[in-house]
């Protein structure tokens, strides 16, 4: 079930999901990362915005200011993706589409009769600490878990079949999952697909058939990463270099298959909507 808030909420609010057009809705999911669309700094349109993926580096292309995380929706019978495993609800524009809705009211500004789709929404900003799961290129795929080829007694170099991304140097992490050193993160600076190299070398001998799982982050500090085009997770393996948002990691866990997972907050650029 997505992104979830772990501290400083600025607050709950329920407010409507977001159009961008008349004839163009959009679907919601409980713990996405949404957006308010406007008409300057942020997409044209009305209501909430899905926050997506970045576009450029820190998306200085997309420019999207996080607003915060879905919570809930205003169904009276909610709908089950068993894809994002969670709630979702779908925007809708027409007068009709909106009276033949079945919903609750809600708490707030708007009025409870008010038959419009809204999401209660946990609103973020630049202290805000989130917990995302860490997926290989569709929700619910364990990130990749790859094998040593070559023995490295001095704990330099790990050998592998090629990853799916092309390194940034300095900004993958790779966790050992099997091997004398099992249970240990260190942080790649080579670019290469196959051979790893690292500073901070690993401080056992590396065996051939030794596992480890690489993550498109740093364990903490600002690392470039990417979200899902939904932004419900973290990708483990996105083509960096071009598109990325900055994220402050604080915790990262590779440990189980399945249930990969870090905490963050936004790089307190992501929250200037008029920026370079």
């Amino acid at each position: 079930m997505g992104f979830t808030v772990v501290e400083q909420e600025i607050r709950t609010i329920w407010v409507p999901l977001g159009c961008v057009s008349a004839d163009t809705a959009d679907t919601f999911y409980e713990g996405q990362l949404v957006m308010s669309n406007a008409a300057v700094g942020q997409p044209a349109g009305e209501g909430l915005g899905v926050y997506g993926a970045g576009a450029g580096h820190s998306d200085a292309t997309g420019k999207n200011v996080p607003f915060g995380v879905i919570l809930a929706f205003n169904d009276a019978n909610p709908l089950y993706s068993s894809t994002y495993k969670g709630q979702y609800c779908t925007s809708v524009t027409t007068q009709a589409q909106q009276l033949a809705r079945d919903f609750r009211g809600v708490e707030g500004m708007f009025g409870k009769g008010d038959p419009q789709p809204f999401a209660k929404v946990a609103v973020i900003g630049p202290s805000t600490i989130l917990k995302a799961p860490i997926y290989l290129a569709a929700y619910g795929t364990a990130p990749t878990v790859y094998t040593n080829t070559t023995a490295d007694s001095t704990g330099a170099t790990i050998t592998t079949s090629a990853t799916t991304m092309t390194p940034v140097t300095y900004n993958t992490t790779w966790y050992c999952r099997s091997g004398a050193n099992k249970g240990l993160y260190r942080v790649a600076y080579s670019t290469s697909t196959t051979s790893h190299t690292f500073y901070v070398h690993w401080p056992y001998a590396i065996a051939a058939g030794d596992t480890f799982v690489p993550v498109c982050a740093r364990p903490f500090g600002t690392s470039l990463c990417q979200f899902d085009t939904e932004s419900t997770f973290l990708q483990a393996q996105p083509t960096t270099g071009t598109d990325d948002v900055s994220l402050d990691i604080l915790d990262m866990n590779l440990e189980v298959a399945g249930q990969e997972y870090a905490t963050f907050k936004f790089n307190a650029d992501h929250f200037c909507a008029i920026r370079a």
